[in-house]
C-alpha cells in the first residue's frame, strides 16, 4: 500500500483514489501526515483531560491573598488588648476555618469571656480594612475566562457579607453563579454541606464537580462530598497540609487547571 491509500485508510475516506503526478502527491501525503497526527494530538490531549459542569473555588489563598489584611486587623485587635503583635505565618496558619476558629486561635485564654465583644471589633475594623493590601492571585481571571461555560462558585468560611465585599471590590463578583460563605449553610468546610447544596441546587453529579483550594478543609469537604480535589501550593495554607490531605491533583499556580479540565 503507497502511503496515500494508507493516509485514505486512516481517515476513513472513500472512493477512487486520484491519479496525481508524483510531485503533488507527495505534497498532499505532506499535508495528510501532517493533518493527521495534528489531530491525534488534539484528540489524545482532551481525552486527558477531565470534563467538569461545576468548580468551586475557596476564596482566602486560593482565588485572593487576603492574608495581609487578616493579620493587621488581627494584631489590631490585640493591640486594643494591650497584647503584642503575632508574627504572620502564626496567624496564616488559622486562616481558612472562618474568623471565629482565627480570632479564638489568636488570642489567649483570658480573653475568650469578653469574644462577642472582641469579635464585634474585629469585624469593624475588617469590613473597613478588607481591600487595603489584598489582591488576587495571578491567572485567576484568565481560570475564570476558561472555564466561563461551566458553574463557576465560591465556597468560603469567611461570614458571607465579607465574602461578597472582598469579591466586588476585585472585580470578580459577576463571574459567579453562586457564593457562599460560612454562614450560608449551618456547616461550614470541612464539613460538605455546602458543596453538597450547590450540586443540589444546579443539578450537577458529584463526579462532574471540582473543588480547589490551599487547605485541608477544602480537600476534606471536597472529598466528604464526593468531588475532584485540587490543592494549590502557592496559598496562605501550609504546603505540608495541603499535600497530606491527598488531592487528587496539586498544582502550583491556577494556570495548571487548564491542564487537566475542560
Amino acid at each position: 500500500m503507497d502511503s496515500y491509500v494508507f493516509h485514505k485508510s486512516l481517515l476513513g475516506f472513500a472512493g477512487p483514489m486520484l491519479a496525481l503526478p508524483a510531485g503533488r502527491e507527495n505534497k498532499i501525503n505532506c499535508r495528510l501526515t501532517e493533518a493527521l497526527f495534528t489531530s491525534i494530538f488534539r484528540l489524545s490531549e482532551l481525552s486527558m483531560k477531565r470534563a467538569i459542569d461545576l468548580v468551586m473555588f475557596d476564596l482566602d489563598g486560593t482565588l485572593a491573598d487576603t492574608g495581609r489584611d487578616l493579620a493587621n486587623t488581627v494584631n489590631y485587635v490585640r493591640s486594643r488588648l494591650n497584647l503584642a503583635p503575632l508574627e504572620d505565618r502564626l496567624i496564616y496558619g488559622h486562616v481558612g476555618r472562618g474568623v471565629e476558629h482565627l480570632l479564638r486561635s489568636s488570642l489567649p485564654e483570658r480573653c475568650q469571656d469578653s469574644f462577642k465583644e472582641i469579635m464585634q471589633l474585629f469585624l469593624e475594623r475588617y469590613e473597613n480594612h478588607l481591600l487595603d493590601s489584598t489582591v488576587l492571585y495571578p491567572y485567576v481571571k484568565e481560570i475564570l475566562d476558561y472555564f466561563h461555560e461551566k458553574k463557576r462558585a465560591v465556597i468560603s468560611n469567611k461570614i458571607h457579607r465579607l465574602t461578597v465585599l472582598v469579591l466586588r471590590g476585585l472585580g470578580i463578583e459577576v463571574c459567579f453563579d453562586a457564593i457562599l460563605g460560612g454562614d450560608s449553610s449551618a456547616r461550614k468546610k470541612p464539613d460538605p454541606q455546602p458543596l453538597n447544596q450547590l450540586l443540589n441546587a444546579f443539578g450537577i453529579s458529584p463526579v462532574m464537580a471540582l473543588m480547589v483550594g490551599d487547605g485541608g478543609t477544602d480537600v476534606e469537604a471536597g472529598k466528604k462530598a464526593g468531588v475532584l480535589t485540587c490543592g494549590v501550593t502557592y496559598g496562605l495554607g501550609k504546603t505540608e497540609e495541603i499535600v497530606a490531605a491527598k488531592p487528587d491533583f496539586l498544582i502550583d499556580d491556577l494556570r495548571q487547571l487548564t491542564d487537566h479540565f475542560c
